[in-house]
């Protein structure tokens, strides 16, 4: 029986000088193998061998074969991520918003990845902003704002203000988090 496909992520900190790496999973304890020569688009080696220091992010497929577990699919962007896998990263993200061990602003860039190619639904981003890491630090939502954003980062700005302050409790922060992210009007 061969296991389910799950789509990956992993902020890449280190790859070693003979070309290979170890990447965290969302999924599995152990550390995930990869090796630069199965890395077959041209482009994604040209970043690769760029690569600095935590600056690229890796989203891929992993397999267990011959007692370890290695890479299967990579892509550095999010856009050219098969489709189908899309769902069940997304409900993985969530869960991992309310305990995971990934760095909150590593699953931030994430989900501003996932916004920015319209994958987050706004129920969706409803349960992101109900998530434990998010209503114990509201700030992160500024970081998966897009660049081109910045009239919403404002927005942001005085709804956090207005929650640390008490003026509005929780869930009305949430509301007008929501309907700012969705440019609806009202109250």
């Amino acid at each position: 029986m061969s296991e389910k496909e799950l789509l990956d992520f992993c902020r890449v900190k280190k790859i070693f000088d003979k070309g290979f790496g170890f990447l965290a999973s969302l999924y599995y304890e152990e550390p995930v193998f990869f090796h630069f020569n199965k890395v077959k688009d041209p482009d994604i080696k040209v970043k690769l061998e760029k690569l600095k220091r935590g600056e690229v992010y890796f989203f891929f497929t992993s397999v267990f074969h011959n007692g370890k577990r290695k890479v299967l699919k990579l892509w550095l962007d999010v856009k050219d991520i098969d489709k189908n896998l899309i769902p069940d990263f997304v409900e993985r993200i969530i869960e991992e918003m309310n305990g995971g061990k990934i760095n909150v602003f590593e699953t931030a860039y994430v989900i501003k990845q996932l916004r920015e190619n319209n994958f987050i639904s706004k129920e969706k981003l409803e349960e992101i902003l109900f998530s434990k890491k998010i209503s114990k630090t509201p700030s992160v939502l500024k970081a998966i704002i897009s660049n081109n954003e910045e009239g919403l980062s404002k927005k942001i700005d005085e709804a956090i203000e207005l929650l640390e302050t008490k003026k509005i409790n929780y869930a009305d922060f949430a509301e007008v988090v929501l309907r700012n992210f969705y440019n609806e009007d009202g109250h």
